[in-house]
């Protein structure tokens, strides 16, 4: 029997419409319910599912007065309502996990049914796989709610904190993370975001695939704030001017690595080809400012370098610098000698 059945059958009990199958089932009920429970109830818990179901028995049929009825039925009524203070948890089990349940990760947690709300307490990183399959390391004092089972349409979860998604791939339901004012939503990528109590933005970097982030606002497709970000970018909300700024992250990765260790190695080449390279491998625009500096060529290897420590030995040898204005890198200088 669901909750809305038991509802019913115990509104019928209270108005003396049951049939004698009817009262035997309540009476039947109300007398195993304390010997199969192992559920412990505090006192102050009790008094409130005591007069949760007082006052919905005394909303649900406001013909029938309770205090009309004979005084064995009233006392009957009384008796399994009495009872059902200490057993109405279990049937409401399912509505009481939709609120949330916190739990202390550590190295084993069992997820309870309905709406999970997982807290890591600890100094360490902490890995949760979703029923979609789709990883989510939890970083320290980062909380994370989902539900164990998503809508047919869309994979919704909403985050406090820092955590890194591995999203497995499903178009059909498309996945969203909240994180107060701002909203993240993806088909199946990996990515990180920052959204920390304490500070005044919210970061989301991309490391593979794409990511479309916007306001979590009442506003129109058209007039709120969005962007859409590429593999080694990332976006910053200011919490307090409401304005995103795409940025690049701190140490770009290779997208697309060279099959062989070689292609980071130039002899005399035109420093466009090696610009040229350099974006294919990071999926990151690099722009030439003049083209005096296109007549330049590079020699040197670069292998095993992060991007930025490339750019530095490439501007040195040209006599250049370059410069990141949000996602895009420029390269400037003279120019080089024939």
């Amino acid at each position: 029997m669901n909750q809305y059945d038991f509802d019913l059958l115990l509104k019928k009990y209270v108005a003396g419409e049951c049939t004698p199958e009817e009262k035997q089932q309540i009476q039947d009920w109300s007398e195993n319910t304390l010997a199969e429970t192992r559920i412990i109830i505090a006192p102050s818990e009790k008094n409130i599912i005591r007069k949760r179901i007082w006052k919905r028995l005394s909303g649900a049929n406001r013909k029938v007065s309770i205090f009309g009825m004979p005084w064995v039925k009233l006392g009957m009524a009384a008796s399994v309502l009495i009872t059902l203070a200490y057993g109405a948890l279990m049937l409401q089990k399912t509505s009481v996990l939709k609120k949330t349940t916190e739990l202390t990760l550590g190295a084993q947690t069992i997820l309870p049914k309905g709406n999970i709300e997982l807290k890591n307490t600890s100094d360490k990183s902490h890995k949760v796989v979703l029923e979609d399959g789709t990883e989510v390391t939890l970083q320290a004092q980062s909380s994370l709610s989902y539900p164990e089972h998503f809508d047919s349409k869309a994979r919704i979860v909403h985050l406090s904190g820092e955590a890194f998604f591995n999203v497995t791939k499903n178009p059909a339901r498309p996945f969203f993370v909240y994180t107060g004012q701002l909203v993240t939503r993806v088909l199946g990528t990996s990515f990180n975001i920052k959204s920390l109590n304490s500070a005044k933005s919210i970061e989301v970097s991309v490391v593979t695939g794409r990511v479309s982030v916007y306001e979590n606002s009442k506003k129109t497709a058209r007039t709120r704030n969005g962007i859409i970000l590429n593999p080694n970018q990332k976006i910053r909300f200011d919490i307090d001017k409401k304005v995103l700024v795409p940025e690049l992250v701190e140490e770009p990765i290779a997208v697309h690595p060279p099959e062989k260790k070689a292609s980071f190695i130039f002899e005399e080449t035109p420093l466009p080809e090696v610009i040229a390279i350099l974006q294919q491998v990071y999926g990151v625009e690099i722009v030439l400012e003049n083209s005096a500096i296109e007549r330049c060529v590079f020699t040197g290897d670069i292998n095993d370098l992060p991007l930025y420590s490339q750019l530095r030995l490439i501007c040195k040898s040209i006599s250049g610098n370059y410069e990141l204005r949000g996602t895009t890198l420029f390269i400037s200088g003279d120019g080089c000698r024939n």
